[in-house]
């Protein structure tokens, strides 16, 4: 999870933690009047029962502090890595058998610490794996730093960097030991990992607003990014030049409020942005077949910069939506299918027709479903027709696009109030056959599903949330 949303989670400094011995975690502390916790029936009152609903198999509980971003390891799917606002971000795997059998049978089952890693001094708001083979991790925070683990050494920290105030995302390139990023001040950072130390390969400073999302194209040959400015660029990385360039002085662009969430549809001719005030663009973008000679804005030719014709649409809005009625916080294309789907702060999940100019396909939970703001919207990728999504009502769903109905709920998190910024799942990764989680709570789940339809695991009542 590394793009900026639009929803008010005001990440806060939580107090210095303190480093407490594992041995002396149970221990029963009193506070300063000698008071026990409440959770004490010392004072002959019954305590109350709490019924909740965990349908995970395994939790990690070890942040305690609200989870902002969570990648799956590219090769071993049994490895995470998740960052918080206890400015820790934690290597973890769910994959861990206790010796105890008794405690083998518990479910869920708690996850097992790889490596935890530490030196921010604010919350981790991005973390990524690094590589074809995952051969690094690096993690950027609210105290601008940006930290560089290697694999081989055990999740050592092998280089830092400190070159923006907050770091907001993190997008790793899909081939290349390299990352980009997006700051709170516009700008946006492209490094290379080069034996374990960070290189700047490009510093892009078009944005002129904090730069909230950012994706690469499929073949990482361009860098999409949007801005709370309302703007948005396609940049040729190597060549440190955009090749789309959109901005809110275009008033067939604009959208107030500014953008959100990007999306580059899988052939890379195409990126859809989403906004605060539910209104979407739909762009088109360069082809592989890169010509030199102009740089598209608006649709229009400009000298100086590399673009290429695109089918005579680089650089033009190809469609005007507006299906939502607050901020479009997720957006993602089907991998096979000419499909987009877009998830709102307004609760609901539309689903398009990529092939035949975006017209709407159908609206996912109208009746029942997320009940507060939709975080993440993803499909799964197989060639079916599954898409997952979360949101802060606190739940994890999978749904059948095509049919439009719901395949599976998953529950174990606590529900929240996106009006009050609190709360809910924050983001997800996945697999046709296991979902992770990253919440609000602190607390990360993994839910399994049976041969990646989503049908959900027996619900388990009363399951301790650690």
């Amino acid at each position: 999870m590394s793009a900026s949303t639009n929803i008010d989670h005001s990440i806060e400094d939580p107090e210095e933690a303190t480093i407490i011995n594992p041995d002396e975690a149970e221990e029963v502390v009193e506070d300063a009047d000698g008071d026990v916790p409440m959770d004490s029936d010392s004072d002959g009152d019954e305590p109350m029962e709490v019924n909740l609903v965990n349908d995970a198999k395994v939790y990690f509980d070890k942040h305690g502090e609200p989870i902002f971003s969570i990648a799956a390891h590219p090769t071993d799917k049994s490895i995470f890595l998740t960052g918080g606002g206890d400015d820790v971000a934690y290597v973890w795997t769910p994959d861990h058998v206790p010796n105890d059998p008794e405690e083998a049978k518990v479910i869920p089952r708690e996850g097992k610490v790889i490596a935890r890693l530490t030196g921010h001094k604010d919350s981790v708001s991005a973390a990524a794996f690094l590589g074809a083979a995952g051969q690094f991790a690096v993690t950027g925070g609210l105290d601008g730093k940006l930290q560089v683990y290697d694999a081989a050494q055990n999740w050592r920290m092998v280089d830092e960097a400190q070159e923006v105030q907050e770091v907001n995302w993190i997008s790793p390139h899909p081939s290349e030991v390299a990352f980009a990023l997006g700051a709170n001040d516009g700008s946006v950072w492209v490094y290379s990992v080069d034996a374990g130390k960070l290189t700047i390969k490009q510093v892009l400073t078009s944005h002129t607003a904090s730069c909230t999302a950012g994706v690469w194209t499929s073949d990482g040959k361009l860098l999409a990014t949007v801005s709370e400015d309302g703007s948005f660029y396609a940049w040729d990385v190597d060549a440190g030049r955009s090749v789309v360039a959109l901005t809110a002085a275009d008033q067939r662009f604009a959208v107030e409020g500014g953008l959100y969430s990007v999306a580059v549809s899988p052939s890379g001719s195409v990126a859809v942005v989403g906004g605060a005030t539910g209104e979407m663009r739909v762009v088109g973008m360069p082809t592989s077949q890169t010509a030199t000679g102009a740089r598209r804005t608006a649709g229009r030719p400009q000298a100086g910069g590399g673009g290429s014709t695109g089918g005579g649409q680089a650089g033009q809005i190809l469609a005007s939506l507006h299906t939502h009625t607050e901020s479009v916080e997720s957006l993602s294309f089907h991998p096979t299918q000419p499909l987009l789907a877009s998830g709102g702060v307004d609760g609901k999940i539309v689903i398009y027709d990529a092939g035949r100019g975006y017209p709407v396909r159908k609206t996912l939970g109208e009746e029942g479903g997320h009940h507060e703001a939709v975080v993440k919207v993803e499909f799964v990728k197989t060639d079916g027709w599954i898409l997952t999504s979360c949101g802060i009502d606190g739940t994890v769903r999978r749904w059948d696009v095509r049919a439009g109905t719901e395949l599976s709920c998953w529950r174990g998190h606590l529900g929240g109030n996106a009006a009050e910024g609190e709360g809910g799942v924050l983001g997800f990764v996945q697999t046709p056959e296991r979902i992770t989680t990253a919440g609000d709570d602190g607390v990360a789940l993994v839910f399994e599903t049976v041969s990646g339809g989503g049908i959900a695991a027996p619900t388990i009542t009363g399951a301790a949330l650690r």
